[in-house]
């Protein structure tokens, strides 16, 4: 066997040399793994800042552009000889891997119009246990440490692997990630558990030295956990950089409007309900609005959850219509923005809501107004007639203080509503009560009036 190594050992010298004069020793010495190849990188993001992303260009523009061409490895690697492998490589945490199936072909091809593999970071090997908590991950029950990612604290699950689920990796397969984790398509979404066979090429950790500069200090991590990810200030600002390009007017940020947000997010907390019609906690739209004691016409609510920071929530609300619908709306001048963290079944959530206000003119009805004119004028004709029978004796008195009663209720209830109206301001809620109240209370009136006039 010492011999058997001597003779490869010599073969292997010879076979070194002639690599720049065959092209076949080459194409054998990349697949052996003794030499790199240089695999193109898109401009997407998914794995900023280890590689650069595309700025200023649509989606499909930066899946077209090339921005990094790292030297990665052929994977599997090496060869057998007379029983024993030679060169070849064993995965790790950490390492990038460049990877196709049919999942990241569908991708693309939906996407992009055009089928690839996708480039991510191995973050869990076979019989690993990995979790996502609180925005970091966890592989056997330790945090780790990640330098690499593009911002702290910035892991959250997906369909695939919710926060605070465990999950074990089976034999033959790994779990990935992008490094840019809130803007990668990954094992915790569509491409799940990835099987090693699917791994073409490999970039080793160790091999990653010369992208370390770009990474951050990740040893301060820990005191970013379990705190507010979103700020208002900075989420009003960018909407209102978006309306002004839309000719909108800006977005008032309204204290009161941010305790109603507060109160609503506290709730869908608590109950764990994050319907729009509050159907657990009782504490809707409206109701929040109320105990906040703001006050105005037109109101509108948005509400999700995740750890977004304000462009990437911006992003989020864009990708809804709806939502781009009320964010982008000219009835609303006031906002309110709140992000609330609390447990739901021992899982850290943060809930964020955003509160509208605003005011659009009723513009009544012109005959409406004037009927309601009409009435007082009516009312302040007749009442006086009756006022005079006050003490007859040829009319029941117990009845004619109770049409009075009406006359002047009805008198006092159509002055305040004319009032409303003829400003064009829109009815308080006691008020729409008063114009439903004032039919029976005309009907009422009107059985009094024809039984005092009976003879």
């Amino acid at each position: 066997m010492r011999k058997l190594f001597i003779y490869f050992c010599i073969f292997l010298l010879v076979a070194l040399l002639g690599l720049g004069l065959s092209p076949y020793l080459r194409v054998a010495a990349f697949n052996i793994g003794l030499l790199s190849e240089e695999i193109p990188v898109s401009g997407t993001g998914s794995m900023y800042p280890t590689f650069p992303k595309s700025e200023g260009i649509s989606e499909k523009a930066a899946s077209e552009e090339t921005v990094a061409r790292p030297l990665m490895k052929k994977y599997p690697s090496g060869f057998s000889l007379f029983g024993r492998h030679f060169f070849d490589y064993r995965l790790k945490r950490g390492d990038i891997v460049e990877f196709e199936n049919e999942v990241t072909r569908k991708i693309t091809r939906d996407k992009y119009n055009e089928a690839s593999g996708f480039v991510k970071r191995i973050v869990a090997l076979p019989g690993d246990d990995i979790e996502v908590r609180d925005g970091f991950l966890y592989i056997n029950g330790r945090r780790q440490e990640e330098p690499y990612t593009a911002k702290p604290r910035s892991t959250y699950g997906g369909d695939f692997l919710p926060d605070c689920r465990l999950l074990k990796i089976p034999e033959n397969y790994v779990f990935v990630m992008g490094d840019n984790r809130k803007a990668s398509l990954d094992s915790r979404h569509d491409i799940a558990f990835l099987p090693e066979k699917d791994i073409h090429y490999v970039l080793p950790y160790a091999n990653q030295d010369i992208y370390k500069n770009l990474w951050r200090d990740a040893s301060r991590d820990e005191q970013y956990a379990h705190s507010t990810t979103l700020a208002a200030v900075e989420f009003v600002s960018a909407l209102n950089a978006e309306r002004e390009k839309r000719h909108l007017k800006k977005l008032n940020l309204d204290n009161l409007l941010s305790q109603s947000g507060t109160i609503r997010a506290k709730a869908i907390l608590e109950s764990d309900d994050f319907s729009t019609e509050a159907t657990r906690s009782g504490l809707d739209l409206s109701r929040s609005v109320a105990k906040s004691g703001y006050r105005n016409i037109i109101l509108g609510e948005l509400l999700t959850r995740g750890f977004y920071e304000s462009e990437e929530l911006m992003e989020n609300f864009r990708e809804f219509p709806q939502s781009a619908e009320l964010l982008y709306s000219d009835e609303y001048q006031d906002i309110g923005v709140s992000s609330v963290i609390d447990e739901i079944r021992g899982c850290p959530t943060q809930a964020v809501v955003i509160h509208l206000g605003g005011y659009k003119p009723p513009n009544y009805d012109k005959d409406e107004v004037a009927g309601w004119g009409s009435l007082i004028d009516n009312l302040r004709e007749v009442t006086p007639s009756w006022e005079k029978l006050k003490g007859a004796d040829t009319i029941n008195q117990e009845k004619l203080e109770r049409l009075l009663y009406l006359l002047n209720i009805r008198l006092d209830n159509a002055v305040r509503i004319h009032d409303r109206l003829s400003k064009n301001q829109w009815l308080t809620e006691d008020e729409e009560k008063l114009v439903s109240m004032d039919k029976d209370l005309h009907n009422e009136a009107q059985n009094l009036i024809n039984e005092l006039n009976r003879p």
